[in-house]
Order: structure tokens, then sequence, then C-alpha cells
């Protein structure tokens, strides 16, 4: 049996709605070698196409497209499909704090057989925002909470609705941005299922592990990863990422100072509100519990003031830029009708 046999008897049933003519395939973004992701666009409505005065309307926010080779394996076929469905069945509009999925399909290229699968532009991820956009910017407390925040109601979505998330760490939390004016959207690709018996393992452990080797409530586990995530971030962005340590999970005795420090750091005099300096020290801490008995869960930590406060204040945020674009916008509007008579 080849393997578009393979694909083929694997697809029965399955909807496959990406055709390659369809899309404008741009550049690579990505490559390993297990797959390639391509930046497109689409040939029904490229982006020139769009009229100036209707562009904020009309505009979707890119996508890419990511091509996997097939082997003649119908397990790992079925696999891929099942992933797929498994995420069609999220509902982003209710959670889009996850990476949105939009369609599959195969793709025979040359002597290769591909699955595609077309999905929102990820921008970059989580380390290269904090490592290479950060460079010589100092994380604001309104990203830690954007990221807390994204995370949490992912966590509480996922967990209420039943989806087992297999993996989450730096290399699938994604950053993106509507503009350069604008602040920050975290995502979380999906990775998982929907099957409750399924076994996730956190022995293999990294510098955003939490402590515990095994979880009955692995949401729990990966609100730790969080916590250490916003850590992390702060150090790094204020040249003290050779302070952070790599091993939190084996020496929690670290957690007391690096939280007070990363407080101290993030609510410097002068540079966030100092009245919400300690309802942040407070949610870290809770998040940052050692005990998973006693860890606060997600729905309870989006409780929090510190979070409440937060979303106020990026509200505000929002509206100051709405504001600011709109009198932009009239500005623009007047010096074309003042530039009619000259």
């Amino acid at each position: 049996m080849s393997v578009i046999d393979t694909a083929n008897k694997a697809a029965q049933g399955k909807k496959f709605t990406l055709r390659r003519g369809d899309f404008i395939f741009e550049r690579i973004l990505a490559k390993t070698d297990k797959f390639l992701v391509y930046d497109t666009q689409s040939k029904n409505k490229p982006l020139y196409t769009i009229p100036e005065e209707k562009f904020e309307d009309e505009w979707i926010h890119s996508t890419v497209v990511r091509l996997t080779k097939l082997k003649n394996d119908e397990a790992f076929v079925k696999g891929l499909f099942d992933q797929f469905e498994t995420r069609k069945s999220i509902n982003y509009e209710t959670c889009p704090h996850l990476l949105t999925f939009h369609d599959q399909g195969l793709i025979q290229w040359g002597e290769n057989v591909y699955y595609a699968t077309r999905y929102d532009d990820p921008c970059r991820d989580f380390e290269y925002w904090v490592n290479v956009d950060h460079q010589g910017l100092e994380i604001e407390a309104l990203d830690c909470f954007r990221l807390a925040r994204g995370a949490l109601e992912a966590f509480s979505y996922l967990e209420e609705n039943g989806f087992v998330l297999t993996q989450f760490n730096e290399k699938n939390l994604y950053v993106g941005s509507f503009s350069e004016d604008r602040g920050n959207f975290f995502r979380i690709m999906f990775k998982g299922n929907k099957d409750k018996n399924t076994t996730v393992s956190f022995a293999n452990k990294n510098k955003f592990s939490p402590p515990e080797n095994d979880s009955k409530d692995i949401y729990k586990s990966y609100l730790f990863s969080v916590g250490l995530m916003i850590l992390w971030a702060i150090y790094t962005t204020n040249n003290k990422g050779g302070e952070f340590p790599n091993d939190v999970h084996a020496n929690t005795g670290k957690l007391g100072d690096l939280i007070k420090n990363a407080v101290d750091i993030c609510y410097k005099e002068g540079k966030e509100k100092p009245e919400h300096k300690e309802l942040f020290k407070v949610f870290m801490e809770d998040l940052l519990e050692v005990s998973v008995d006693k860890r606060r869960s997600a729905k309870e930590l989006l409780t929090y003031k510190w979070i409440i406060e937060s979303d106020k204040l990026d509200y505000e945020e929002y509206q100051r830029e709405v504001e600011e674009n709109e009198r932009a916008k009239q500005k623009e509007k007047e010096e074309e009708e003042k530039n009619k008579f000259n």
C-alpha cells in the first residue's frame, strides 16, 4: 500500500477543505525534519485588493499553513486527522486564548504527500518574544497580566469542556499583536485529546516545570509553569536572566525570594500603580504554591483582585488607543480637506 493509499484510507469520513490553489505560499517561516510552516495569503482576497477605508473591517488575522510529510504509517496519519478534529471542536470565540485552526487538506507535491493544516499566524513563540522583542525593554505588569489571564481562561475552558492538554511549555505558547501601538495577546496551541484516561507526565524537567512528576490535576501543574514563565520574563527583560535558576522545580525554597524580587522589579517606583504591588505578590505566591493539592485552580485565580484590577487597566489602555486612533484619523481627514483648497 502506498502513502497516498494509506492517507486515503485514514481520511474516510473526514472533511478536507484546504486546497493548495486557494493560497499564495509566500515564504517559509519554520522548517524542521518533520514539517514546514509557510506564510500564506488568500488568492481570493489578497491584502492589496482591500480598499484602505475598509481594511479594518475586512482584514482577517493572517494564517499559516503547516505541511507535514506523510509516511506509510496508518496510526501516524490517523493521529494527525484526529488531532485536527479535536482542535476544530474547540469554541474559539468562547476561548480566544487558544490558537485557532481553520481547515485541513492533503497535498501531493512531486513524489511526496503532505498533510496540510491552516491556522492563525502564531507570530513568535514566548522565548523569542522575551529575548528578541524585549531587547532593552522591560516587561510591563500589564503583559504579565495578559499572559496570566490568557492561560487561566484557556485552562479553565479546556478543563470544563473535557479537553486534555498534553503539552504546555514555551514551545506552544505564542505571542501576537494587532499593531505596534496595541498590547500583546497570548495564544496556546492546543495539543491533546478528550480521552480522560490520558496520562501526562512532568518527569522530563526544564526551567518551567512544576515540582511534581505526576499530577491528577494537570491544569494546576501547568499553572505553576505559567508562574515560572512570568518570573523568568521579568528577570530576563531586566538584565537579570543569569540570576534566574533553571531548577526551581527541584529547589522550591528559592521561590520566596524569586517572587519578592520579581514583584519589586516589576513594580519599581514610578513605573506601575504601587497599590497593585501587594496584589501581584499575593497572586504570584498562590499561583506558585508548591503543593499541588493546595494550589488554586484556574477558575479560582481568575477571581483574584490583581486580575480584576489589571483587567480594568487593560481596558482603559485599549480605550485610550481607540481614542488616539480616532483623533489621528480625524486629523488626517482634516488635512486632506485642507489640501483640496491649496
